[in-house]
């Protein structure tokens, strides 16, 4: 499995894994202490009985019983690392019948439920039920390793709509969210990807201490290559994906930000990664750009000058939970060290080693408060202590977690300039890493998945209406 060629590859070894453990067998198996089966096989007949006699309104009043993704404890994690090849079929036939039954209400010339009635349900429901959002950490040139992971997730139509970087993973968000899902899957034909980030046209070297030396025009042509020359706005528009960038500032006393198509429509996304990978020692401080009404590009807040986005927040969770209702989040975390998969029985021991992180972390902010406090420090000193806080504030993992397989000695190819091989590796080894994760993100976002889809039809035909307002007033 760790070898396989795709994920069709891995997915039949899996299934072989699965028949010589007996996970098959528990697959199989409705019953089980961890959830209420009885419960899910009961409310699966109901939709699949009134879904079949086109009872329209009888299911719509079943749907609005509840759709959560905890319903009955379907949702708890230890159904989900059983066998390799998904959960219980009883839960994965559940959430596939309610997938089935939300489409089945939402064309616009359904006849069944008036229109308005059943946007207030969708509305409601996606509320209720929530999102997820996949988020890119951090990691310089070991970021590219997320290009693996977006190719893996889009190949099997599981890719979030709601997708956050920071720093390296800026700059992957910004390329899979200026582009359709054909568009971005064309990046693998031949390696174009890997030879357009190996290329290095001009010549540029990077490295600790060099900042000044830096030339940002060129940085700025680089990036255009990959990154095209959209705002936020044109971005959501044009793929319905909603991106976040987050950047923090090169001032002491301001607050960082997370840039996207609600809070910053008109901000070029390429001045967004252009500062969130600003790391200090290596890039300057970029300056913000946005369009104006006449399409031209002027400087956006133009005193303030902002820097490397995971400083501040590398995984932006709490953000993007009040912007989109996020409430489920898969984490690419591409720093070795950073982060852990979670306890399934957590012990004496794990209670001890997160009371200890705990005490530490409380120990050195108390520390940085009272030197901040009572010792005069410069400005660049107060950034970087700031910064310091903020990182220790963080949280590197998240309900799924895609990790890479290499250890801590790959932290030396941080800044490095890789080759073309070395490249296709590394992206090679964030699809391989995602596989595994595919069968429990498949069945933890499908109803979230159809919802969200649902929904942005419903908006896209909404602006297009107002669109044909403006042009007819």
């Amino acid at each position: 499995m760790a070898h396989a060629d795709s994920y069709a590859d891995w997915l039949e070894l899996a299934a072989s894994h699965d028949q010589l453990t007996g996970a098959d067998l528990w697959r199989r198996n409705v019953e089980s202490r961890r959830y209420d089966y009885a419960s899910i096989e009961l409310r699966l007949k109901k939709l699949r009985r009134l879904r079949k006699k086109k009872d329209d309104h009888g299911l719509l009043f079943a749907l609005n019983e509840g759709i959560h993704g905890n319903m009955a404890g379907m949702g708890r994690a230890t159904l989900y690392h059983r066998a390799k090849c998904g959960t219980k079929v009883l839960i994965e036939d559940y959430i596939h019948e309610i997938c089935d039954a939300l489409e089945y209400l939402a064309p616009r010339d359904f006849k069944g439920i008036p229109w308005a009635d059943r946007v207030e349900f969708f509305q409601r429901a996606s509320h209720c039920y929530g999102r997820s959002a996949l988020m890119l950490s951090g990691g310089g040139t070991l970021g590219y390793f997320h290009f693996g992971v977006l190719k893996a997730l889009i190949e099997q139509r599981l890719c979030p709509a709601v997708i956050s970087g920071a720093s390296a993973g800026a700059f992957v968000a910004a390329v899979v969210g200026t582009r359709t899902d054909e568009e971005y899957l064309r990046l693998f034909d031949d390696h174009y990807l890997a030879r357009a980030l190996t290329a290095n046209r001009e010549n540029i070297k990077i490295g600790f201490g060099q900042s000044d030396r830096i030339d940002m025009r060129v940085i700025k042509r680089e990036m255009a290559n990959l990154i095209p020359d959209m705002t936020f706005l044109e971005a959501f528009e044009k793929t319905g994906r909603s991106i976040n960038i987050a950047i923090s500032p090169a001032e002491p006393r301001q607050n960082s930000r997370l840039l996207n198509h609600i809070a910053s429509p008109n901000v070029t996304v390429r001045s967004a990664v252009l500062a969130s990978s600003a790391l200090p020692g290596v890039f300057p401080p970029v300056q913000l750009e946005a369009r104006n009404v006449h399409g031209k590009v002027q400087p956006y807040l133009p005193s303030r000058r902002w820097i490397d986005g995971s400083f501040s927040q590398d995984l932006p969770a709490k953000r993007l939970a009040r912007m989109y209702g996020v409430n489920h989040f898969i984490v690419s975390q591409v720093m070795p060290g950073l982060g852990r998969e979670p306890s399934l029985r957590p012990g004496i021991r794990k209670i001890a080693s997160d009371a200890s992180v705990a005490a530490t972390k409380e120990v050195v902010r108390g520390s940085l408060g009272l030197i901040q406090r009572y010792i005069a420090v410069g400005p660049r000193m107060g950034v970087a202590m700031n910064a310091l806080n903020a990182l220790i504030d963080q949280r590197y993992t998240a309900d799924i977690n895609i990790f890479p397989h290499y250890g801590m000695a790959s932290l030396k190819s941080l800044l490095k300039m890789l080759s073309l091989e070395e490249m296709i590796e590394l992206i090679g080894a964030g699809e391989r890493a995602t596989w595994p994760k595919i069968p429990v993100i498949s069945a933890t976002t499908s109803i979230g998945r159809s919802l969200d889809g649902i929904l942005h039809d419903f908006e896209m035909e909404e602006l297009h209406w107002l669109k044909q307002i403006r042009k007819a007033g």
